[in-house]
């Protein structure tokens, strides 16, 4: 009976630690999908991918009769570069600053170029990792139509810049805050929109937190491990990445969250897009949570829809997306065939161009396309520059002007 008792004993406790290890497995892998994720977006940013110094490069397709005509304009953030090319691949206007790194670069409406960059970055080749990249360095400056520098200004600037119809330039910057809500011991990296005048000059900030915080349920927050990408570790909560002023839509029934000079933004870290009322101060919209991974790039359409790069960061393959942001309804997307051949884990960027066609940048290889509304690439490009051995650069974003814009500065 002894024996029947212990037998009893040792299948209950065996059935206990089993259902226990498996809870406690589970468990595991919930957290290690985070933790993935955590890693992936704490990754420095690729300076250049791997390929054969022999691959074609420029551009390798067009079939001219259906791509957009005009000029298109990428940056090379390792050569602290950024070229004006025709649809042909004919280098029609350079600006460099060798030996730093240019995060973005902006052609404005004078022939001038504004440019978030970070001096002395560019030595590191493939990559820099964020514990090199000093607050000191970060910069915001303007360069005029033949390179002369008209000004330059120590800034915590990041990913983009855009004009306003004052003349006055809106950039993403950030602060280092203590919100123990966040984190208790480790600083949060708060991305704000700083408004500078004509001259650089900053004018106003407005935080990104307090604007969530003002409207909770306009912007769920969700939770992100520390990174170490910056000049000390810390929570990159947000890691905006992109900014638009919203212009008027021309849609049948435009939508009131979208209303002209709001201002929408992309939100890698939060894998949500969003947009922002400056007198309101707060987030009135979002969307992407559960549908999109580590995004880029977000445009307010004329019709009312909005387009995106959906990076598809943990999936490994990327796609451009347009949602109707009134229902969330996916309307229209972009992948590669098979869908791994496109994939950038950062940067990327998504342009709807006049003639209908979409304008994509896979940032990580050097790579841009521009694909009809039906998929098909029109004309592709290569980077032909390398930063390394077998090592082929990186470009930040590929964008569209017309003939016009650089011409006259009108009708972008």
């Amino acid at each position: 009976m002894a024996c029947a008792m212990l037998l009893a004993v040792t299948m209950v406790l065996t059935t206990t630690l089993a259902t226990g290890c498996a809870q406690k497995e589970r468990h595991t892998e919930a957290l290690s999908e985070q933790e993935r994720l955590d890693q992936l977006r704490s990754l420095p940013y690729a300076g250049g991918m791997p390929a054969a110094a022999s691959a074609p490069t420029g551009i390798t397709q067009l079939i001219a009769d259906r791509a957009c005509a005009g000029f298109r304009l990428y940056t090379i953030p390792l050569l602290g570069r950024a070229d004006l090319i025709t649809l042909d691949g004919d280098l029609v206007r350079r600006w460099e600053e060798p030996g730093d790194r240019w995060e973005r670069a902006e052609l404005l409406a004078d022939g001038s170029l504004v440019v978030i960059g970070m001096a002395g970055m560019a030595a590191s080749e493939g990559g820099l990792p964020g514990s090199l990249i000093p607050d000191s360095v970060r910069y915001v400056m303007k360069l005029d139509a033949t390179g002369e520098r008209l000004w330059q200004r120590p800034l915590l600037a990041h990913h983009d810049i855009t004009a306003t119809a004052e003349g006055e330039l809106l950039v993403i910057t950030f602060a280092r805050r203590q919100i123990p809500a966040i984190d208790a011991t480790l600083e949060t990296r708060d991305d704000q929109l700083t408004l500078l005048g004509a001259d650089g000059a900053v004018l106003q900030s407005r935080s990104f937190y307090d604007a969530v915080h003002a409207n909770p349920a306009g912007f769920p927050l969700q939770k992100i491990g520390p990174s170490d990408r910056g000049e000390r570790p810390w929570i990159d909560l947000f890691h905006t990445n992109s900014l638009e002023l919203i212009a008027a839509q021309t849609g049948p029934t435009p939508n009131p969250f979208l209303a002209a000079n709001r201002i929408i933004v992309s939100v890698r870290h939060q894998d949500r897009v969003a947009v922002y009322d400056w007198a309101a101060d707060q987030f009135v919209w979002s969307w992407g949570e559960g549908e999109i991974s580590g995004p880029h790039d977000a445009h307010v359409l004329q019709t009312g829809n909005v387009l995106l790069f959906d990076n598809g960061l943990g999936r490994e393959w990327s796609r451009a997306v347009e949602v109707d942001p009134a229902s969330g309804e996916i309307v229209w997307t972009w992948q590669g065939s098979p869908r791994e051949s496109f994939y950038t884990a950062s940067k990327g960027s998504a342009q709807r161009l006049p003639n209908g066609n979409t304008l994509l940048a896979e940032s990580d290889r050097g790579r841009a396309l521009e694909v009809t509304p039906a998929g098909d690439v029109v004309w592709e490009f290569v980077c032909p520059e390398f930063v390394g051995p077998g090592k082929r650069a990186a470009i930040v974003r590929m964008t569209h002007y017309s003939n016009q814009f650089v011409r006259t500065g009108q009708a972008r």
